[in-house]
């Protein structure tokens, strides 16, 4: 079977031929045999290392697009909406963080993309002075002055990375940041600490109620089309901004027919071609506790 060329198969072509007749007939066994033998692209890095959060993967972003995505379809998705709209969750404390522990910033005027804190840090400090125990202590006061508080950090439970809300680029604190690696002395700075986490409930719900499989743009068009034609309960979703090129294929979990589809394109597949986003989600748990 070769789904891929039904469409514009040669008037000669006897097996484009009655691809055509079997998607006319049976349009739901047609995607599901084309569900285990579409080859599928890879999805690529997801969450990649940068120095700078808004580089990474954002829960905040993918559940904005999905959400969007959604409102444009009509109100037969309106709980999955709602489930949405409860994922995320935000609490703040008072609390110590150990500048060791952070993994990236909100701002810099750097262009270069450094694979971490330490690496911008090598760049950014300068000619400010960081060999002694008194230029630690005082980069440390430059970087965190007492004006300047409440210094606000935010801590993501779902991937465990630190990031510090700050206003710019501070060759005080990166020069403290080396000094701290190379001499394995550590600080802790008194913050406003946001807590980002997941709500297990609403991911419960969401996992036992909906497919959402992660898929390139390239790969989930084809399927979604044989879908499509099926009548089946299923629509695209948006990802989110940094990744244009990855979408959600969404459906509902109630209907045997697309669940025998989706869990076609899921067996023998790696994680890297096709991602089961609520499961892969409650798998990444990585909880608050205090420095």
């Amino acid at each position: 079977m070769k789904e891929t060329e039904g469409t514009n198969a040669d008037p000669l072509d006897i097996e484009g031929f009655f691809n055509r007749i079997l998607q006319s007939l049976f349009p739901a066994w047609y995607a599901k045999q084309a569900a285990r033998e579409m080859r599928l692209q890879p999805l690529g890095v997801l969450n990649p290392n940068s120095f700078l959060c808004h580089r990474w993967m954002s829960l905040h972003a993918i559940v904005a697009a999905l959400s969007e995505s959604l409102q444009a379809h009509d109100s037969d998705w309106k709980d999955l909406s709602e489930l949405l709209s409860k994922l995320v969750t935000e609490r703040e404390l008072k609390r110590p963080v150990s500048i060791m522990a952070l993994d990236g910033l909100e701002q810099s005027s750097q262009e270069e993309e450094w694979p971490n804190l330490l690496s911008w840090a090598e760049h950014t400090c300068g000619s400010i002075s960081f060999e002694s125990e008194d230029d630690f202590d005082r980069n440390l006061r430059d970087a965190f002055p007492d004006s300047n508080k409440p210094h606000r950090m935010v801590y993501r439970e779902w991937d465990g990375r630190y990031y510090w809300i700050n206003n710019g680029d501070s060759p005080a604190f990166a020069a403290a940041l080396r000094y701290a690696q190379q001499k394995q002395r550590n600080a802790n700075i008194q913050a406003t600490l946001s807590i980002e986490g997941v709500n297990q409930k609403a991911l419960d719900r969401i996992r036992s109620d909906y497919w959402l499989l992660l898929l390139t743009r390239d790969s989930a068009y084809p399927m979604f089309d044989l879908i499509s034609r099926a009548e089946l309960p299923a629509v695209m979703g948006e990802f989110e901004w940094r990744r244009s090129d990855l979408v959600f294929l969404v459906g509902r979990k109630n209907n045997r027919k697309l669940n025998q589809i989706m869990l076609n394109l899921l067996n023998n597949r790696s994680s890297q071609q096709i991602l089961e986003f609520g499961r892969w989600l409650s798998r990444q748990n990585h909880p608050f506790r205090n420095q």
